[in-house]
């Protein structure tokens, strides 16, 4: 029997019905008793230092790795990559993401400190800046709280083939901030470095947020039907210069 083809509306009501569902996976059951509250005077902010590997069944307090109901999940491990401790988050075809949750004062540390390395990249002809293409080997998630109860999240993200470090993307309403890309970079380790009252400015110019809530390292390769390979190490948070 001919397959009649799908028409256009149909096909972006699923799309928006398949993000919604993944919305809704990532969002739920956050136990925040553990949310990571720095010190008094500490000038950083430890977020993820792998310098010692975590247990992941279960997972220390004020962590979750959230999954998605229509994905796998990313391969979590351990790695000494190129004599730095790191984590190694690997997909194919899959996607979930790691979160700490915390609550910083933007105020007192505004600056996002990371180190990555991109071993496997995304190799698609998809064009990334498109629903079908939001794939990437490395992105940190990252949820603001402002007055009023207002939350607002958005991603740093290594880019592909088409977008560069200072580029954006919005999909579906949600914003992305490129840090580092391409596969001239592919293969070592990269430090970053971002000022997230900048970003925040950035795409919401008429909001104000105070607090960041969370962080996840979030690794996905599901649109695509790809595979991808990313470390990270020493996430931190920095007073301002």
């Amino acid at each position: 029997m001919r397959r009649r083809p799908v028409p256009p509306l149909r096909s972006a009501a699923l799309a928006l019905l398949s993000m919604l569902a993944l919305t809704l996976a990532a969002c739920g059951g956050a136990d925040r008793s553990a949310a990571l509250v720095p010190k008094a005077g500490e000038p950083v902010v430890a977020v993820m230092d792998f310098s010692r590997p975590l247990p992941l069944d279960p997972l220390p307090p004020g962590w979750q790795h959230r999954k998605f109901w229509t994905r796998r999940p990313m391969d979590i491990s351990f790695a000494e990559k190129d004599g730095v401790p790191a984590i190694r988050l690997a997909t194919r075809g899959s996607a979930s993401m790691l979160f700490r949750h915390v609550d910083v004062p933007l105020a007192d540390y505004p600056e996002l400190a990371w180190r990555w390395y991109v071993e496997r990249p995304i190799e698609s002809p998809i064009d990334e800046r498109t629903h079908d293409g939001d794939d990437h080997p490395a992105r940190l998630f990252l949820t603001f709280a402002g007055p009023g109860d207002q939350r607002k999240s958005l991603e740093i993200i290594w880019g592909n083939k088409v977008l560069h470090a200072g580029d954006t993307k919005v999909i579906n309403g949600f914003p992305h901030y490129v840090a580092n890309g391409g596969n001239e970079n592919v293969g070592r380790w990269h430090a970053e470095h971002v000022d997230l009252r900048d970003l925040t400015r950035r795409f919401w110019p008429d909001q104000s947020f105070d607090r960041l809530i969370d962080v996840a390292l979030f690794c996905d390769s599901d649109e695509t039907h790809t595979a991808s390979v990313a470390y990270f190490a020493d996430v931190k948070l920095e007073r301002a210069p």
